[in-house]
Parts: C-alpha cells; sequence; structure tokens
C-alpha cells in the first residue's frame, strides 16, 4: 500500500468518526440540552472512549460550534443555488420555501439547537452566527423586494415577508415527525402554497 493510499483512508476514517461523534452530540443535545450532556455521554453512546472524542475536540464548545457551522454552511449552500439560478422571483422565492423547509424538517436536532442553543456559544461565536442568520435571512427579503419591483407580489416590506418565511420553516422542528401526518415534501409544498397565494399581486 503506497503512502498516499495509507494518507487517503487514514483521512476517510478520521472524517467518518469525526462525523459519528458530532451527529452523536447534536441528538444528545437535542435531547437533554447541552448543560446536561458530557463529553463522557457522546463517547458512550458510540462505544468510544472519552479520548477517542478529545481527539477530535478540545472540549464541548468545539463540538456544539461545529454543529452550528456545519447547518449554516449546507443551509447557505442550498440558498446560494438557488439565489444564482435565472429565474423570475417569484419561482425563486417558491425554491427558497421549500428548500429551506425541507432541511429544517430533514435535521429538527440540528435546527433545534440552532435556535435554542446559541446563548451557549462564545461571544464572538454568538456575533457570528447573528451576522450569518442575517445574511441568510437576506436571500429571502431580495428576493421578495425583487418581486415587488416586478409587479409580482404584494408591496408589504420585504423584512416582514422574510421573517415570517423564515420563522414559519424553523419552527417545524418543534412538531414535524418523520413517521407521523404529512411527509416533508407536503409540507414544505404547503408553506410554498401559503405564501405565494397570499403575497401575489
Amino acid at each position: 500500500m503506497t503512502t498516499n493510499l495509507r494518507e487517503e483512508l487514514k483521512a476517510k476514517k478520521q472524517a467518518y468518526v469525526q462525523d459519528e461523534i458530532i451527529s452523536a452530540a447534536a441528538r444528545l443535545f437535542a435531547e437533554r440540552g447541552i448543560r446536561a450532556v458530557t463529553i463522557d455521554d457522546i463517547a458512550s453512546s458510540l462505544g468510544y472512549t472519552k479520548s477517542v472524542v478529545y481527539y477530535y475536540f478540545k472540549n464541548k464548545n468545539q463540538v456544539l460550534w461545529e454543529i452550528f457551522n456545519r447547518i449554516h454552511e449546507t443551509w447557505m449552500a442550498d440558498m446560494q443555488a438557488i439565489v444564482e439560478r435565472d429565474i423570475p422571483p417569484d419561482e425563486k422565492l417558491a425554491a427558497l420555501i421549500r428548500q429551506h423547509a425541507l432541511n429544517v424538517m430533514d435535521r429538527t436536532e440540528w435546527t433545534a439547537i440552532f435556535f435554542r442553543d446559541q446563548s451557549e456559544l462564545t461571544e464572538s461565536q454568538q456575533a457570528t452566527v447573528s451576522e450569518r442568520k442575517r445574511t441568510f435571512d437576506r436571500n429571502f427579503r431580495d428576493t421578495y423586494a425583487a418581486g415587488v419591483e416586478a409587479g409580482l407580489f404584494k408591496d408589504i416590506p420585504p423584512v416582514i415577508m422574510a421573517i415570517g418565511i423564515v420563522g414559519m420553516c424553523n419552527q417545524t422542528h418543534v412538531w414535524f415527525k418523520k413517521d407521523k401526518g404529512l411527509s416533508a415534501a407536503e409540507i414544505a409544498d404547503h408553506f410554498t402554497a401559503i405564501i405565494l397565494d397570499g403575497c401575489r399581486a
């Protein structure tokens, strides 16, 4: 086995273990609250010793921060891909609403942490998260404003629409159950219809 191949396999294994740790931590943080969870708890849930967790993360804050980073990166990547599409504002807004609703329902535990545990981060981390949220909301605000300008939407303050849309989607983490009731896709479609039907000029 060549050195490059060994290094590649090692990197893949490390990434896999790191992903396992983050996923387990997210589940425990969501269930118990971050203050009630220890590094030992995270390790035990995976059948690891705490030294394995400490190999990848120096403390619980670093685990929590990585959860915040990953959910932001996923959400923003999906939003940016839609924003960059050359489609009319009403189609773009529909795509943004649907995708964000699906993203929240795909990872309800992560979303619960994202909106409940920001205060557990350092002041610098909290400031970064707040700025990221403003940037995220701007995708909806700017798209709605473009729709108003094009005569497609009612002249409602775009900031109000953005807050309403994002808030509606975000709250699904509280009540959505994958094995009960409507599917995530059905809920996302209903949310999209409610907003688009209500704001068309």
